[in-house]
């Protein structure tokens, strides 16, 4: 069975400026209350994710700067457990940038992990995008002032 995940955030500021901040992975700590990041936003590098109760190492499979990052990732086999994980990001017509934070699961395991991924009283994924939002909005503030 498989599980998918979807966050929507739209961002007042340029797509290249949400990228900047999204692939600081240093400093997801500081305004990520939900994951941590270790590692580089280039196609094929090992990232190191730590999440509520687990850790992970996916490998970047699309990094286009401005528009997309995508990482991807197994427990055991394909078949146990299979993780992709995309964030693409898209110009609107008003200036800001629209963040759709998108988790693909398959494997034997999604049955049983399900209800740890998204529960109607904790929804890491819409946390994530507000942390973000809220760290490029005053990056954005403090360089128009």
């Amino acid at each position: 069975m498989d599980a998918v995940l979807t966050a929507v955030i739209d961002i007042d500021a340029t797509a290249e400026e949400v990228w900047n901040v999204l692939t600081d992975f240093a400093t997801w700590g500081e305004w990520s209350n939900f994951s941590a990041a270790e590692g580089t936003a280039h196609v094929g590098s090992k990232l190191t994710m730590r999440m509520p109760g687990m850790t992970f190492k996916p490998t970047v499979t699309v990094a286009t700067p401005g528009q997309e990052l995508r990482w991807a990732g197994t427990l055991g086999t394909k078949r146990l457990f299979h993780g992709q994980h995309s964030f693409i990001l898209t110009p609107n017509h008003d200036g800001t940038t629209r963040l759709t934070n998108r988790e693909e699961f398959s494997g034997a395991l999604v049955t049983l992990t399900r209800r740890l991924l998204k529960t109607p009283e904790h929804d890491g994924y819409a946390a994530f995008n507000t942390g973000l939002k809220q760290r490029v909005e005053s990056n954005t503030e403090h360089r128009a002032r």
